[in-house]
């Protein structure tokens, strides 16, 4: 089981909900977390697969073939806008 942490949209997406948890098994990759994410909430995994919510693992964004174990964090990261121009 892991933990999937929301953000802007997707938490939106999941029904105002800021944390997902999903039955992943051992050895299974962040492509098959977003397999599963797809399966479960389809428009957070079009934006998943359009690439406009970066999955982070342990605060570092992850290729899809990283493998994901128990207890990493994992967040998926929307855009967001910040910052002032003048810094």
């Amino acid at each position: 089981m892991v933990t999937v942490r929301l953000f802007g949209m997707t938490k939106m997406l999941a029904g105002n909900q800021g944390a997902l948890s999903l039955a992943l098994p051992d050895g299974r990759r962040v492509k098959d977390l977003v397999s599963v994410i797809e399966a479960a909430y389809p428009k957070i995994g079009e934006l998943l697969h359009n690439k406009k919510v970066l999955v982070s693992v342990n605060q570092d964004i992850a290729h899809e073939d990283l493998e994901v174990r128990d207890g990493d964090e994992i967040a998926l990261l929307p855009p967001f806008a910040g910052g002032s121009a003048g810094c």
